[in-house]
């Protein structure tokens, strides 16, 4: 027992360091992998946004999408062509729910938060959160989902999530590195 006054300084350095060496120790096993965390990973990359409509794509902008904090942490950034928009977004899974949850700030000012969902064979984003007041029920629902490609057509609901209405189509292309 740390009793002798010179004794407590070496004991609290002990114990600061013990600590330390706990918090700051490289663990074998990523706690950021398997379940959730794959969900995200055929999304991570850059890519180029076009907006379909018919048969044409019109460029919208670059898109990049990556892991940080040993996989722990989601980020996107987005930069629309010839314009100031732009959005950053950081995500993470969420504890209690086990699903990625990802904040947006918008070049507008406006911010967003959005969950991930599989369900079933479904993949969608939906807002939980937004400074903007809406009337309905948000969702991105993921489709065509390749190696090389996606396709994000965005969703709203009037009814609390009962059905939804399609409207527009974007297709998000994989920009190769030569």
């Amino acid at each position: 027992m740390c009793v002798n006054k010179m004794v407590k300084p070496l004991c609290l350095l002990l114990l600061i360091l013990g600590i330390a060496q706990n918090i700051f120790s490289q663990s074998n096993e990523n706690p950021c992998s398997g379940g959730s965390y794959e969900v995200i990973k055929p999304f991570l990359g850059e890519w180029e946004e076009y907006r379909v409509t018919d048969s044409t794509e019109v460029y919208l902008g670059k898109l990049t999408v990556k892991l940080d904090v040993n996989g722990c942490v989601l980020s996107q950034r987005f930069k629309k062509a010839g314009s100031t928009f732009s959005y950053l977004s950081f995500g993470y899974v969420e504890p209690t729910s086990g699903l990625w949850e990802e904040s947006y700030v918008f070049s507008t000012g406006n911010i967003a938060k959005f969950r991930w969902i599989l369900d079933g064979s479904s993949l969608y984003t939906q807002r939980i959160r937004s400074s903007e007041k809406a009337e309905f029920t948000y969702r991105l629902l993921y489709a065509n989902v390749q190696a090389n490609s996606y396709e994000v057509i965005p969703q709203r609901s009037y009814d609390g999530g009962k059905t939804w209405k399609s409207y527009g189509l974007t297709r998000i292309k994989k920009l190769n590195k030569n």
